[in-house]
């Protein structure tokens, strides 16, 4: 989903964390969630200090949070943002 340009920026800004970030998705089954799952893989994989979580409780769909692992979620998003 990201382009290369996309990915090499991104890939900067996620080496400066100084502690592990956890994706967490609730997504379903429409076409809006594959590709938020298409996009925060994307994001997953540029560092291991990212991991992604697919069992968010969230009742709006497709949405995802950002937080610590092993915490409650304190950023979320509804849809993809662009």
């Amino acid at each position: 989903m990201l382009d290369n340009n996309i990915k090499t920026q991104l890939t900067a800004y996620l080496e400066k964390l100084q502690r592990p970030i956890e994706l967490v998705a609730s997504l379903d089954d429409s076409a809006p969630a594959q590709a938020m799952r298409g996009l925060l893989t994307d994001i997953a994989e540029l560092s291991s200090k990212v991991s992604l979580r697919e069992n968010g409780s969230a009742a709006l769909r497709p949405s995802f949070a950002i937080g610590q692992p092993g915490e409650m979620p304190r950023i979320s998003f509804a849809g993809i943002p662009m």
